[in-house]
């Protein structure tokens, strides 16, 4: 592992004027204008609701953040700056959802401080209708991950990421697990994949004993510059498999129009279970927020 900042900017250019393809730790998309703070884009690729039947181990805010990781994202926050992703899904049938992830990478030189994003998700807001009757409360779980990245490499970059989820309604107990990331970089193109599992203190139909899941996806910037260079296309597709269920697979896709470099808004569609369960197809708009670096440079 290489010494000194992991936070690279992709899409910086040569001497000849190409695009370097190198780093994804940082932001790869970036439009070339003056920066005071940078708002990202949020792609929803994650299990927002948590449907009857549905066995999605880990909290539908904590997935969205780990999906976007892989393509026109930071693989971590920028260390020194604080991030919210905030989002909406409008599911087809009527429910929707506002998930919300907070992130926190402190400045430092080593893996665990300076190489480590914290970060705690939620649902702002879930509002569903189960029987006859709307119903609209704060999140049913609270997850908590540290993603550190453990190899940074030129264009390939591997991040590993400890998780726990505690359970707040519905069911009891909690939810521990990891997330393995790896991404990689060539040109315009960013794809990545995820390997997770989650295990449950106490499992029961909606909390199951176990689960794995393997994602996978793939992003593209239109072009190096110009408008069509705001413009970033991405996919991502999820099989899911716990104990005593089925597999499913999900399909997201979506476009990414970075606005500014402090300002981005990401528009998708969202299709679950579309093999192994109920369909359930949604739309989704979503923002990310960060702080820019909260202390000043030492001179």
């Amino acid at each position: 592992m290489r010494g000194g900042p992991i936070w690279k900017h992709g899409n910086s250019k040569t001497a000849g004027g190409q695009t370097d393809a190198r780093s994804v730790i940082v932001r790869r998309n970036a439009v070339p204008q003056a920066c005071f703070g940078t708002v990202r884009v949020l792609p929803v690729h994650a299990a927002f609701f948590h449907r009857p039947g549905h066995t999605s181990g880990g909290s539908r805010a904590a997935a969205i953040a780990l999906r976007k990781r892989v393509h026109v994202n930071t693989l971590i926050t920028e260390p020194d700056t604080i991030e919210i992703d905030w989002g909406g899904a409008f599911s087809t049938g009527g429910d929707f959802t506002l998930p919300a992830t907070i992130k926190y990478t402190p400045e430092g030189t080593h893996i665990w401080w300076g190489r480590t994003e914290f970060s705690a998700s939620f649902d702002s807001a879930a509002s569903e209708t189960p029987i006859e009757q709307r119903v609209t409360h704060f999140s049913d779980r609270l997850n908590f991950a540290g993603t550190s990245v453990v190899h940074d490499g030129d264009r390939l970059d591997i991040a590993i990421a400890p998780t726990a989820t505690v359970l707040l309604r519905g069911d009891d107990g909690a939810r521990f697990g990891a997330t393995a990331i790896a991404r990689y970089d060539v040109g315009r193109s960013s794809a990545g994949v995820t390997l997770s599992w989650t295990g449950a203190t106490h499992a029961s139909d909606t909390n199951p004993a176990g689960t794995f899941d393997l994602g996978a996806g793939y992003g593209y910037r239109l072009r190096p510059s110009g408008a069509l260079g705001h413009l970033t296309v991405h996919a991502n597709g999820l099989y899911e498999r716990s104990t005593g269920a089925g597999a499913t697979f999900s399909f997201f896709e979506g476009v990414e129009y970075q606005i500014t470099e402090q300002f981005a808004l990401d528009f998708s569609a969202q299709h679950y279970t579309i093999w192994g369960g109920t369909p359930d197809h949604q739309i989704a708009i979503a923002l990310n927020w960060n702080s820019g670096k909260l202390h000043r440079a030492r001179r």
